[in-house]
């Protein structure tokens, strides 16, 4: 019969403790709340205690609109010329959350000047 150190039970305690603790710690939050992603949800970030880690949730009609990670040149400029991520289309997309400033706009003709794009600075 095998048999297991205490200091590798010790171990594998501590990674098993470490990994729940990051786990608890990630919160999704669904982008525009209710109404989803959607015409003037700009600024319903602000205020917003998003860390790294956690998982924004985009939820849409994928035939009315998408999400594009841009730079901030392009998210300032409602262009898709600065793009950092291809679209997202599945109308319910979950993009975690990097370090360092992040922005997501809606490439549909129109949409991003309506208000459709969001950007998060992490805690």
């Amino acid at each position: 019969m095998a048999r297991i150190s205490i200091g590798t039970m010790v171990l594998g305690l501590l990674i098993a403790i470490c990994c729940t603790a990051t786990i608890a710690h990630s919160k999704e939050w669904t982008v525009g709340d209710a109404k989803g992603w959607s015409f003037r949800v700009a600024g319903w970030e602000s205020g917003l205690a998003i860390h790294t880690g956690d998982t924004l949730v985009f939820k849409y009609n994928p035939k009315e609109h998408n999400v594009v990670q841009v730079d901030e040149k392009s998210y300032n400029a409602c262009s898709v010329s600065g793009r950092l991520s291809g679209d997202y289309n599945s109308g319910n997309d979950h993009i975690r959350v990097g370090r360092g400033k992040s922005f997501f706009i809606c490439s549909f003709a129109g949409h991003c000047e309506q208000g459709m794009k969001i950007a998060i600075t992490p805690e």
